[in-house]
Order: C-alpha cells, then sequence, then structure tokens
C-alpha cells in the first residue's frame, strides 16, 4: 500500500489540488443527492397527512433553514427544494467530469512530452542499450494506460466520497439499519482483498509480457527480409503467438478476477436488505418511509462500493504501467545528455586534435588507447583498419556521442567541452551505412528538419551528391515519397539522399562512416567523385574498408586494436611492403 501511494505522489503529484477539487465536487455531489434523498422523507410525511413529521438531524435543519429564510415548510416549497437540490448536484456532476477530463487529457499530453522530449535528450550510451520495442511500448503503451490509471483514482475519488455521504445521511435517518449495513459491507470488503492482490500480480506480468511483444514486433518488422530470405516464417510465428497467447491467458484471468470480484455485490447486498427488514419491522418507531428511504441510500452505498472495488481493481492492474513509466523517467534524468551552451563558440580554422584519447565501452575492454592525431581544416582524412578496431568510436568522439575516458578532443585549441554539443552537432555532417530514411518526400528527408535550408540550397546539396538528375527524372521530383526507411529507392540513391541531406546545411565537417561498403561500383563511383568535389572546400573523415573509397584522400591512419599503427598518405603507405595498406592492397588485387 505505502508503494502505491509513493507511485501515486511521484507520478500524479503535479495534479493535487486538481485532486483536491474532485474531492470538493465529488462530495457536494453526494450531499447535495443525500440531503435530498433525506427531504424525501417529509415530503411523503406531508402527502400522506402524518400529524407528526420525522425528528432525524437533516429535516430539523431544513426547517430551521425555510424558518431562517421566511419560508413556509409545506409540501410545495419543500418540492421545489428537492428540485434545486438536484439541480445544484447535476451542475456539480458536470463539474466533476469536466475537472476530471482535463486532468486526463492534460496529463496524457504533457506526459507524452515530457518522456519523449527526455528520450531524445538521453546520451546516446544509455540509449544504444535499449530496446526499441520496449522504449516505444513506454513512450505509447505505458503512457496511456498511466493516464487510465488517472481515470481509475479519479473514479475512486467519486466512489467513496459518495460512499462516505450516503453512508452519513443514511445514518441519520436510520442510525442502527446503517450500522447493520456498515458492518455487512466491511465483510464484503476484507472479502475481496484476494482479489486486489492477484489483480496486481497479473498486471504486472500482463505489462511485462507486452513490452516483450513489443519487442518483438519491432524487430521482426524491421527484419521482415531476413526471415523470409532464411524461411524462418513458421519459427518467427509461432514465437509471437506464444506472447500472444500468453497476453491473451492474462487478459482472460484479469477479466475472471474483475467479474468474480464484482459479482458478490449484488446477491449480499440483496441478502443484507432481507435481513435488514426482519431486524428492524418489529422495532418500535418503525417507519416504511424511512426504511425505504434508507434501503435507497444503502442501495446507493452498495453501489459506490462496488464501482470504488471495481476502481481498486482497475488501479491494481494498471499500476504496474506507472511504475514503468516512472522507472524510466527516472532513468532518462540519470542519463540525460550534458548538451550546455558552452563557453566557446565552433571555430574551425585550423584542426581537430585528439590528444591523447582513450575510450572503453566497459573499463577491463578498451577501445581505444592513447589516440593522438589532428585533422586539419579542409583535409580529407581516411581512417581504414581490421573490424573492432575502433574505428567507428572515433567518428563517434568526434560527433560527441560519446565522451573520451580520457584525453582531450580539441577544435583549434578549444576542449570540445567548451562548446556547446547543439552548436557542434549543426556543424557535422554525418552519413553511415544503415542509412535512416523516414516514410516522407526526398525533401522532406534532405531537409531533416531544418526549416532554414532554402529550395536552392537543397538543390546544390543535391547536384553535390550527384543525385539530383535522378531526382529530376521522377514524376513528382523532390516531392517523390521514400516509403518505410526509403524502401522505394535502391542503395546508392539512399546513400546519395543521405549525402545530401549532410551537406544541405554546408557542415565544417562531413563523416562517412562505410558509406560506400555495400554499394555497387556504379553508385561508389558517383560519391567517390561527390567527395573529389568536395576536396579543400569541406573537411571529410572518411571511414572504410574498400580502398577505392579512400584511395584519393590526402592522407590515411591505420588503426589497429585501438591504436594507430600507421599513418601517410596513401601512395608512400603503398610504397611500404610491410604496411597494413599495402598488403590489404595487394591482397584485394591477388
Amino acid at each position: 500500500m505505502k508503494n502505491t501511494f509513493a507511485t501515486l505522489w511521484q507520478v500524479f503529484h503535479k495534479y493535487r489540488w486538481h485532486v483536491a477539487a474532485l474531492v470538493v465536487f465529488g462530495i457536494l455531489s453526494a450531499l447535495l443527492e443525500g440531503v435530498g434523498i433525506n427531504a424525501v422523507v417529509p415530503l411523503v410525511s406531508f402527502f400522506m397527512g402524518a400529524s407528526s413529521g420525522p425528528t432525524d438531524f437533516i429535516t430539523h435543519t431544513i426547517q430551521a433553514l425555510f424558518s431562517f429564510l421566511h419560508i413556509p415548510f409545506s409540501f410545495r416549497f419543500l418540492l421545489g427544494f428537492i428540485l434545486g437540490l438536484f439541480i445544484l448536484r447535476a451542475v456539480s456532476m458536470v463539474v466533476f467530469g469536466y475537472i476530471r477530463g482535463w486532468i486526463g487529457a492534460d496529463f496524457l499530453g504533457k506526459e507524452s512530452e515530457d518522456v519523449l522530449s527526455q528520450t531524445l535528450r538521453a546520451s546516446w550510451p544509455f540509449l544504444l542499450k535499449q530496446k526499441i520495442g520496449t522504449m516505444h511500448n513506454t513512450l505509447v503503451r505505458d503512457i496511456q494506460n498511466t493516464d487510465a490509471l488517472l481515470g481509475v483514482v479519479a473514479q475512486i475519488v467519486q466512489s467513496f466520497t459518495g460512499f462516505l455521504m450516503y453512508l452519513l445521511v443514511a445514518i441519520n435517518i436510520s442510525p442502527m439499519t446503517t450500522l447493520y449495513t456498515l458492518g455487512g459491507g466491511g465483510l464484503l470488503f476484507f472479502a475481496v482483498q484476494p482479489f486486489l492482490r492477484r489483480t496486481r500480480h497479473l498486471g504486472g506480468q500482463a505489462a511485462e509480457v507486452e513490452k516483450q511483444f513489443a519487442q518483438f514486433l519491432s524487430e521482426h518488422i524491421i527484419g521482415m527480409k531476413s526471415i523470409k530470405a532464411a524461411g524462418a516464417e513458421r519459427i518467427a510465428l509461432a514465437d509471437g503467438i506464444a506472447h500472444i497467447h500468453l497476453l491473451r491467458a492474462l487478459s482472460i484471468r484479469l477479466a475472471f478476477i474483475r467479474s468474480s470480484s464484482a459479482s458478490l455485490f449484488q446477491p449480499f447486498s440483496i441478502v443484507l436488505v432481507v435481513i435488514l427488514f426482519v431486524l428492524t419491522y418489529t422495532a418500535p418507531g418503525f417507519s416504511i418511509v424511512s426504511f425505504a428511504a434508507t434501503l435507497y441510500l444503502i442501495q446507493k452505498i452498495f453501489t459506490y462500493l462496488e464501482s470504488g472495488q471495481n476502481a481498486l481493481l482497475g488501479m491494481s492492474q494498471l499500476l504496474p504501467y506507472a511504475q514503468n513509466v516512472a522507472s524510466f523517467k527516472e532513468q532518462l534524468f540519470a542519463h540525460r545528455e550534458q548538451i550546455g551552451k558552452g563557453k566557446k563558440s565552433f571555430v574551425y580554422n585550423e584542426s581537430l586534435t585528439f590528444d591523447h584519447v582513450s575510450f572503453s565501452y566497459v573499463a577491463t575492454q578498451p577501445v581505444l588507447t592513447e589516440i593522438s592525431f589532428s585533422i586539419a581544416r579542409g583535409e580529407t582524412i581516411g581512417l581504414i583498419g581490421p573490424s573492432g578496431a575502433g574505428k567507428t568510436s572515433i567518428a563517434d568522439i568526434v560527433l560527441r556521442l560519446f565522451r573520451p575516458s580520457s584525453g582531450t578532443l580539441r577544435l583549434d585549441g578549444v576542449p570540445a567541452d567548451d562548446i556547446g554539443v547543439e552548436e557542434w552537432r549543426q556543424q557535422m555532417g554525418y552519413v553511415a551505412q544503415d542509412v535512416f530514411l523516414f516514410n516522407g518526400t526526398l525533401e522532406e528527408n534532405i531537409r531533416f528538419y531544418r526549416a532554414e535550408l532554402s529550395q536552392e540550397d537543397i538543390i546544390a546539396a543535391t547536384k553535390q551528391a550527384n543525385i539530383y538528375d535522378f531526382i529530376m527524372e521522377l514524376p513528382e521530383g523532390f516531392q517523390t515519397m521514400t516509403g518505410d526507411r526509403g524502401v522505394m529507392l535502391s542503395g546508392g540513391q539512399r546513400q546519395r539522399i543521405a549525402l545530401a541531406r549532410a551537406l544541405a546545411s554546408r557542415p565544417e565537417l562531413l563523416i562517412l562512416d562505410e558509406a560506400t561498403s555495400a554499394l555497387d561500383a556504379a553508385s561508389e563511383k558517383l560519391i567517390q567523385e561527390s567527395i573529389r568535389a568536395l576536396h579543400g572546400s569541406i573537411t571529410v573523415l572518411i571511414i572504410a574498408h574498400r580502398l577505392s573509397t579512400i584511395e584519393n584522400a590526402d592522407r590515411l591512419l591505420v588503426l589497429e586494436h585501438g591504436k594507430i599503427v600507421e599513418e601517410g598518405a596513401p601512395h608512400e603507405l603503398l610504397a611500404r611492403p610491410d604496411s597494413y595498406f599495402s598488403k590489404h592492397h595487394r591482397g584485394l588485387r591477388g
């Protein structure tokens, strides 16, 4: 229970005053209806011509109010008073519903915005370890269920404020009958506690299975081609169906528990009414009118008890989703990226320098060790070496996706940490082997959220990337849709679109990370022509295995086991028979 309140406070504390308003209007609406029902007792006494009216506290209070306002306490005016109470109750219920709806809509919007914002601002090392399907499920399904939990909390407020007010009014009319009822209700409440515990357990299981299924869907949709090519559809389907069947079984068990809990109320309330009638019928001063009013109030009490019980079951089922969201936000906050504005501006007039930089993902397994080199402005550098040598890690450090474990990255002598990350990355162009294109037009993919780019900037970039003529041959030109992940384009076309995107903002440094490794000779040649045309005007760092991609570089850096083992112009390294570059070149020719 303590953990429940802690989670609710952590997730919804911003809405504490709104929830307080719900409590106020919940009490007010229940009180107005309860007093109205209580006032029916003297109203019926008037109608039946009883010689003495009810003597309860609420009736006396109503009489005192009429006397104070100089209004006759008669059938006509009492009827108008009751109608007024129910009109006010209707208004209070409208206000209650509006506040409840506003909280839900506001929470869903702000929470989605907050989690998405924190996700995009989290550090790359943290994001790299996350599962796509799990993150997607948290950002969508878990937040939606947390919003539903807020609705359940509002229902609990409404149910138990209504229960309390109707209980007080019922005690006012017939204390003994109400106390009997309260005792029975207490027994029923404790009888359904095992249902609450079981629901919370199953809800936690369902939340976890949903995440696993979301991850399964993400992986298998992305890898659909590989699955079909391997003929593994049947096995993959069996794995997916196992998740679906488990979710189905959990949902059925949850539905059974909720219906079992709810089914106890109606027969219990009927048995209780019979027992109450038997116990009070022979009591002195028994009034059928008061008994009928009390029964109506008891029926309302049990309705609210049932509603509250269902809401508690719903809260137990939905609480794990809120806990998942809260836990994810804590992780995002702990791993937020330190962007900052920086004290210095990005100025690249001389060189970008790695000064004894070391880096490791795990402390015991160094990826880079004491790396030192410089990239002069306008220079084209080729970075080569066997797989796992640390080439992409160098690119990621240049992009400041990772921070060096030791050593310093400097720009014109200024430590990179003194320059804001956002400004730094805006001066970088990056093209990876696996191109990211979203399902939009070619222009949208090249513009890539940069509204300040003009049409002339986009056209110039496509010409630099040797893709302009191809785009102009398309019936819809720049408005041609790329399809999901660019499936409507060939690999070479996707790479050149990505190159145009990188060049459109005129970056100071262009990084090509294995950008041509999967291309055919014709596509590679077009990109090589683009790179040669950029020589001297843009600083270029090329990571490649293909010698043809880096043979025109000003300088090559050979990386092996996280260290630079060779450095020099391509023709200089070729002249050394024992160099990695020379051996690799001869091996490819052989």
